[in-house]
Order: C-alpha cells, then sequence, then structure tokens
C-alpha cells in the first residue's frame, strides 16, 4: 500500500512539473489600430464655394469638370447645381451629360464612415435628404427635362429615367408616347420596358428571399432549435 501510495505521489508531481516547464502557447497578436475610413475631404467647404462657381464659367468644358469634381465629393449643393444645368446651361451636349449623371445616383449613397461600435467595419451614411426624397427630387427634375424643345434632352431624360429605376414615374413616361419625334416614342419605350424589368428582378428577389426565409423555419421546427434573427 506504501507502495502504491508514493507511485500516486510522483506521478502527480511528474504531472504538475510537466505542467509548470511545458512550452507555452504565446499570447494571440494585439488586435490592429482602427481603420480611418473617412479621410479629410481634399478641399474646404470654402474651397468647394470656387468649385461651385467655376460650374457657370463661360467654357463648357470648366464647367463640366467642375460638375464631375461636385458630384465625385457627395456636396449636397451638386445636385442643385446638376439641376439648374439641366434646365439653362446654353450647351446642349453638356445637359445631356448631366442628365446622364443624374440617371446614375439611384442607387448611389453619399460618404463612407467607420460605425461608432465597430471602427473596422465601415458603413454607408445616407444623403442629408432621406433617399426616397432625393430619388422623387431627380425623377421631377428628369420628367421636366422630357418636355424640353431639343429632341436629344428628351431621349437622355428618358434615358436617365430608366437608369434611376424609380417604378412612380411609369405613367408619366407614357407622355411621351405621343411625342411628335420618332427616336423620343422609340426611347419611352425602351425606359417603360426597362423600368418594368428592374421591377420583375426586384419581384423576384423577395420572393426567393421570402422562400428562403420559409425554408429555414420549417427547418428550425424539424430540430425543435429556434430560429435564428
Amino acid at each position: 500500500m506504501r507502495y502504491l501510495l508514493m507511485i500516486v505521489v510522483l506521478c502527480v508531481a511528474g504531472y504538475f512539473a510537466w505542467q509548470q516547464f511545458k512550452p507555452r502557447t504565446p499570447p494571440p497578436p494585439p488586435p490592429p489600430p482602427p481603420i480611418l475610413t473617412e479621410p479629410s475631404p481634399l478641399i474646404s467647404t470654402e474651397e468647394q464655394a470656387k468649385v461651385v462657381k467655376s460650374a457657370s464659367d463661360q467654357d463648357s468644358d470648366v464647367r463640366w469638370q467642375a460638375i464631375v469634381f461636385l458630384d465625385k465629393m457627395k456636396v449636397p449643393a451638386a445636385f442643385d447645381v446638376m439641376f439648374e444645368k439641366t434646365r439653362k446651361d446654353p450647351d446642349i451636349d453638356l445637359r445631356v451629360k448631366v442628365i446622364g449623371l443624374l440617371g446614375q445616383r439611384g442607387a448611389q449613397k453619399i460618404a463612407l464612415q467607420a460605425s461608432p461600435n465597430d471602427p473596422l467595419t465601415p458603413v454607408l451614411s445616407a444623403d442629408p435628404i432621406p433617399r426616397e426624397k432625393r430619388i422623387a427630387e431627380i425623377s421631377q427634375h428628369l420628367l421636366a427635362s422630357t418636355k424640353d424643345p431639343v429632341p436629344e434632352i428628351r431621349i437622355a431624360a428618358l434615358q436617365a429615367l430608366d437608369g434611376l429605376g424609380d417604378y412612380s414615374v411609369g405613367s408619366a413616361v407614357t407622355d411621351s408616347l405621343k411625342d411628335p419625334d420618332e427616336r423620343v416614342r422609340l426611347q419611352a419605350l425602351k425606359t417603360l420596358n426597362g423600368l418594368q424589368d428592374k421591377k420583375t428582378a426586384l419581384i423576384e428577389a423577395e420572393r426567393k428571399r421570402q422562400e428562403e426565409l420559409r425554408r429555414k423555419a420549417e427547418e428550425a421546427a424539424k430540430s425543435g432549435t429556434p430560429l435564428a434573427q
């Protein structure tokens, strides 16, 4: 019995000795520092005002480059400048390009910021004006351009409405089916087809999402596990 007790003591002592001297796992590296996802603006607010003035320069190329820069900077005033140019700029080509630029704003957010809860995960911040209101505002200006005396402007506005994807303008677009220019009438039909395709794709995506949710709910019910939110 004494020998058995000594063996047990030696085993326990050996185990603690091995625990003391075995190689230790190095600690995990520290987390990386937060990534700055919103660098300081290229130019100040006062300097942006100078660019806004350049949008009224006598040279149309200067006006266009100023508008492009304001749009890249996501300056809210850029919309006011573009809306004015679609109505009043003397250069038809520039008006067409500005209208095309407005048509690309449908899916766009304004700025990239760091999440306050997770600085490593960038999030898109919203336009100071709610997105639905901004889209409606752009749509109304584009619809006004579909009544412009210049056919090229009317065509560009219809193309931009297709790109913008605002389904609520469908009824208004049908007014262009009576346009005296056959090119405008053709583009109106293309725009209606494009809007319908986008709406159909959206409905199909929502149907698939609902089916996936239903499938997960059925699997959770069979397994008795709660459905993850």
